[in-house]
């Protein structure tokens, strides 16, 4: 499938001279046209009057879909401008102004197809299910339109208008077609770049769905973490939104500072604030009005055997620190202290050697997905779900949807804070167990690095005196202790 992005600047002077107030939401701007336009008027008055059809013709109606004339089709145009999505269910010359995209081949069943225009459709929707569209193709006999509404509607999209006279209608009627616009507008010097800008347009809308708020809910345990979340996300979406939209304008601006296109975008970026949040207030309303919905069924599923495993293995975790200890030993002041502090290093090294080996095949086997018993169970989404959902039990909300306590106790009965902290900590020590080991490693070489300077201390010492002090022979042999492996003063071996 190809996607054409014929959505021409120079004819946007026409469509945007009715243009509504900018505070107007996509809803009421719709409306407005709606009631100026009477869309659907002349296909109900002839299926009224019971016009017959000729040979080939496609219905006057479709299922989900308001049967538009070219006169109603342009003044919907002119009315809605951006707002509007026009599509032509077809490749073509001929298109009519504001066609923004050609959808070829979309005839077919199978479910590669289906998938191929739903995905089409997000593409220049943003996934916005209330978009209005427009649809047509060559004449009343062709069946392309017909069958890119139906893929419109499958793909669950419900403002949707049908062009049932096609390209072929809509010359009929007097009216221009895009190239005899283009035709007129000399002073736009890159059709495609304008085009492709405004297409951008059609890719910055953001879709807060419900299992967003859920996701944001189940990482906000308390009702302050659960505003200030919603509050970080909205002001993300925003700039998200915001960023879009400026480079699309400035791209249109820089090739045609006159577009009025323009006026239209900064409207939207002045109204992306209020419809960011009113998406977060509508998906918090729908999620809240019934929750029991959105967490009983995990909460159901979830096994207890493996939590409880995971749990139990959490409690018994220890930090590097915790299993191998340190090593800061006083320092060794004669030959015997030093030859067990030296075997003492090579116990603590190994204790490193075998926690580092652990480790390692810890994190390689968690990379592959294998789970070698109920104990490696991830129960960090679980412990999410509890902490998140507690808010919605029908113990704390005496609400129809509400969540049933049973559901919730089941499990929280596991997660407890002890337990939830254990495992919070049992996280954070496998995240920065090799950190930590390396960590370890090096207060050890700084020991070492301590007693053989005070070796060599001694041993200059004893060099300008007759007694004391203590000296190891350095042996061929023999590895240094430090690491990693290099030399090290005279002392220990």
């Amino acid at each position: 499938m190809q996607l054409h992005a014929p959505l021409a600047a120079v004819f946007f002077a026409a469509l945007f001279t009715a243009w509504p107030a900018a505070a107007q939401s996509r809803g009421e701007r719709l409306a407005a046209a709606e009631q100026q336009c009477q869309p659907g008027r002349e296909a109900r008055a002839a299926v009224a009057k019971g016009t017959p059809l000729p040979e080939g013709a496609m219905p006057l109606q479709l299922p989900g879909a308001i049967t538009i004339s070219p006169r109603e089709a342009n003044c919907m145009i002119e009315h809605m401008g951006l707002g509007l999505a026009v599509v032509a269910a077809m490749r073509t010359q001929e298109k009519i102004p504001g066609t923004l995209v050609e959808m070829p081949q979309v005839a077919g069943e199978s479910e590669e197809i289906r998938q191929a225009y739903a995905k089409a459709f997000q593409g220049f929707t943003g996934g916005e299910k209330d978009m209005p569209m427009l649809f047509y193709c060559h004449h009343d006999r062709c069946q392309l339109s017909v069958l890119a509404v139906q893929r419109a509607k499958d793909a669950g999209y419900h403002k949707l208008y049908w062009l049932r006279a096609g390209n072929s209608g809509w010359v009929s009627a007097g009216l221009p077609l895009e190239r005899e616009v283009l035709a007129k507008a000399a002073t736009v010097k890159n059709q495609e770049a304008v085009r492709s800008a405004l297409m951008e347009v059609r890719t910055c809308g953001i879709e807060v769905t419900d299992q967003d708020f859920v996701d944001i809910a189940l990482k906000s345990p308390t009702d302050n973490a659960l505003a200030s979340n919603l509050r970080s996300h909205a002001e993300d979406d925003r700039k998200t939104r915001v960023n879009c939209l400026v480079r699309a304008r400035d791209a249109v601006a820089k090739i045609d500072a006159q577009n009025p296109a323009l006026a239209e975008i900064d409207a939207l970026v002045s109204r992306a604030p209020d419809e960011i949040d009113r998406a977060y207030k509508a998906a918090r309303a729908r999620v809240e009005a019934s929750p029991s919905t959105h967490f009983k069924a995990p909460l159901d599923k979830v096994s207890l055997g493996p939590l409880s495993a995971a749990l139990e293995k959490a409690r018994a975790s220890k930090s590097a620190r915790q299993t191998c200890g340190t090593f800061d030993r006083p320092m060794p002041n004669n030959q015997a202290q030093l030859n067990v502090t030296t075997s003492a290093l090579a116990d603590y090294r190994a204790c490193l050697d075998r926690l580092e080996g652990a480790t390692k095949s810890a994190a390689t086997m968690a990379a592959m997905g294998y789970r070698t018993s109920d104990s490696d169970f991830d129960a960090q989404e679980t412990l999410a779900l509890v902490s998140g959902s507690a808010r919605y039990r029908c113990s704390v909300r005496s609400s129809s949807g509400c969540l049933p306590d049973a559901s919730w106790d089941r499990v929280a009965a596991l997660a407890t804070p002890a337990n939830i902290t254990a495992y919070e900590k049992s996280r954070s020590d496998q995240r920065n167990q090799s950190g930590d080991i390396d960590t370890l490693r090096a207060e050890a070489n700084d020991w070492v690095d301590r007693v053989n300077a005070h070796i060599e201390q001694v041993e200059a010492s004893r060099s300008r005196s007759s007694g004391g002090g203590y000296s190891v022979a350095p042996q061929s042999n023999t590895q240094p202790v430090r690491r990693p492996y290099g030399s090290s003063a005279a002392g220990m071996k």
